[in-house]
């Protein structure tokens, strides 16, 4: 699990996310693509509970919520994120886009890719959400 490191201030043009999914092999490489990026601070995990935990400690301009396998109600979750921390943007990171219901409580729902190319580039496709 990758955590941030809240003893040191952000720079302004700091993109924080919060990467959720049950999928232990993306969340550490968008860990260590992360580490390499400037203008970008991720925390990962793949338990619901520490990501509230986590939104309680700091704040995040993104929360990405992937997984489908042991994240069974990603849509309550993001409802929980959504009245809780209403500034913060939701992003779905799915198999599959045409999820019945994403649109209603995400911000945003973005396609996994089984290209590397394609997972690489997640943490620059939640950069460019606001452009």
């Amino acid at each position: 699990m990758n955590e941030l490191d809240d003893g040191a201030h952000s720079p302004t043009d700091t993109t924080r996310v919060l990467y959720l999914d049950d999928d232990q092999f993306l969340l550490d490489l968008q860990a260590d693509i992360a580490a390499e990026r400037e203008g970008i601070e991720l925390a990962t995990t793949p338990d619901t509970d520490r990501a509230k935990a986590l939104l309680d400690d700091s704040e995040f301009e993104y929360v990405v919520v992937g997984g489908k396998r042991t994240i069974t109600s990603a849509h309550g979750f993001a409802r929980e994120v959504q009245a809780t921390y209403p500034d913060t943007s939701l992003v779905r990171y799915a198999w599959e886009t045409g999820e019945d219901g994403a649109g209603e409580v995400f911000d945003s729902v973005l396609e996994k890719q089984v290209e590397p190319t394609g997972t690489i580039q997640l943490l620059d496709r939640v950069r460019w959400l606001d452009d």
